[in-house]
């Protein structure tokens, strides 16, 4: 092939490439979606062609040999035809120059996912926004102009959101709601009761019981609640959930595309809902970039950034006392989460942390 040739993407000749991967160990599946169009939006700005190469270095929580060595490529079709294997051999064949191969630093990204004005992102970070509205609105609009260029799921991911949406979806009406527990740490959390009360008074609005409501939670004490609340109207994913403040995707001996699998269809099948209920974290919101409709109740828009260090950060599951434990109990769990977060916080930690597996399942948090 010649060198014209690879450097042309999208009909436009390209500067060059850029490599785009995951910094962020802590990084949930959301998180990895949004370092992904934000690095195609770098690559935009630079004129380059994007190549996504979620490893099994950078990606351990979602990695799965059976599924190859590209996480992305599990879920998704390429953004563009070519590979790192191919670029780094066209590179020793003299084809291109190592100047013509760009990267984003661990710096640059952590910059972009907080700071960058033009980022894609679900929610605001430390600059809160003088209209929590229109900011949501216009990262809302730009995530679905990103989604709708770039993102193809996967036909055998798109069969099985048919299968479901085809055996699970019988109503009429089916109210879609993302509710985060767990580990969920960087904005206030939306408790149960602000979810049971807008159900509530969606079904009063329309005066019809034939509805459903498709829950999507890491939490399983929430979905316990509402199938005792809307019992026979509740449908779900069966998923690998948390019973306590350690999120799903932190689960060692859980298969890594299974854990992603799950929160892709999530996504997706939220998005095939009319009327949508989230919160702030990140798949509510990644939901409806793949949605068409504005059917939305945002409770994202009453809640604040935790602008504290991560070591400082308390887990929904303890904010909100999801397991009804006893003040002692609350006090010892919130003492052990800080002090883990403390240690991976620390220099030493955060070596130790990102190259031992086993100190990622001690340090489980």
């Amino acid at each position: 092939m010649k060198r014209e040739e690879l450097l042309f993407w999208k009909g436009k000749a390209r500067n060059g490439f850029l490599i785009i991967q995951n910094h962020d160990l802590h990084a949930g599946y959301g998180a990895l979606l949004l370092y992904a169009l934000n690095g195609i939006r770098k690559a935009e700005s630079i004129n380059a062609i994007p190549i996504i190469d979620f490893n099994e270095k950078s990606c351990p929580y979602f990695y799965d040999a059976k599924w190859g060595t590209n996480i992305w490529e599990y879920f998704f079709e390429k953004v563009s035809s070519h590979t790192l294997q191919e670029i780094n051999d066209w590179i020793k064949e003299g084809i291109l120059s190592g100047q013509e191969v760009h990267f984003i630093s661990s710096a640059e990204a952590a910059q972009t996912h907080q700071y960058d004005p033009e980022r894609l992102a679900t929610f605001w970070a430390w600059e809160t926004p003088i209209n929590k509205v229109s900011w949501m609105k216009e990262k809302r609009a730009l995530g679905r102009r990103y989604v709708q260029e770039y993102i193809r799921p996967k036909e055998h991911i798109l069969k099985k959101v048919e299968s479901i949406i085809a055996t699970q979806f019988k109503a009429s009406f089916i109210i879609g709601l993302h509710i985060r527990g767990s580990d969920f740490a960087y904005a206030k959390p939306t408790p149960i009761q602000a979810y049971f009360e807008e159900v509530d008074r969606l079904v009063d609005e329309r005066n019809d019981k034939d509805y459903q409501i498709y829950v999507a939670t890491d939490q399983s004490q929430y979905l316990d609640e509402f199938e005792k609340r809307y019992s026979g109207k509740v449908i779900y994913l069966n998923a690998v959930r948390s019973d306590n403040h350690i999120a799903p995707f932190r689960f060692e001996e859980i298969s890594g595309y299974q854990k992603g699998e799950e929160v892709l269809l999530d996504i997706l099948l939220l998005s095939k809902c009319q009327q949508i209920l989230k919160g702030a974290a990140a798949t509510g919101e990644l939901a409806l970039w793949f949605c068409n409709h504005n059917n939305i109740t945002d409770f994202a828009l009453q809640s604040e950034f935790n602008k504290k260090k991560y070591s400082e950060l308390e887990s929904t599951y303890s904010q909100l006392n999801v397991g009804n434990k006893s003040k002692t109990s609350r006090k010892t769990q919130i003492l052990r989460e800080r002090i883990i977060r403390r240690f991976i916080e620390s220099k030493i930690g955060k070596v130790i942390y990102y190259r031992s597996t086993l100190a990622r399942k001690i340090l489980k948090h």
